[in-house]
């Protein structure tokens, strides 16, 4: 998770992970909710189910990508960072 702070710190770009299993992603929730990191309306990341492709914004707030955000994860594009998320643990 740090390394993706010091990216959102250093950039205006969301940033797009892939969680590629369930185990990974309840540890992102987790670790997301560490980091600050709530849901638009408030909600903790791990009051909520995870996604595959989560999204997160400079503005610490975490969000699910949707089928739209799901493609453009697959897409090269430098309107966005996307990454694969491996805990630190």
């Amino acid at each position: 998770m740090k390394n993706i702070l010091k990216q959102l710190e250093s950039t205006n770009k969301p940033i797009y992970v892939e969680l590629t299993d369930e185990a990974t992603g309840k540890q992102f929730l987790a670790d997301a909710e560490n980091a600050g990191f709530r849901f638009e309306d408030g909600v903790k990341p791990t009051e909520r189910a995870c996604a595959r492709i989560m999204v997160l914004k400079n503005d610490r707030t975490i969000c699910y990508a949707g089928a739209y955000g799901t493609m453009a994860f697959g897409c090269n594009d430098d309107g966005r960072i996307c990454i694969r998320y491996q805990s630190q643990t």
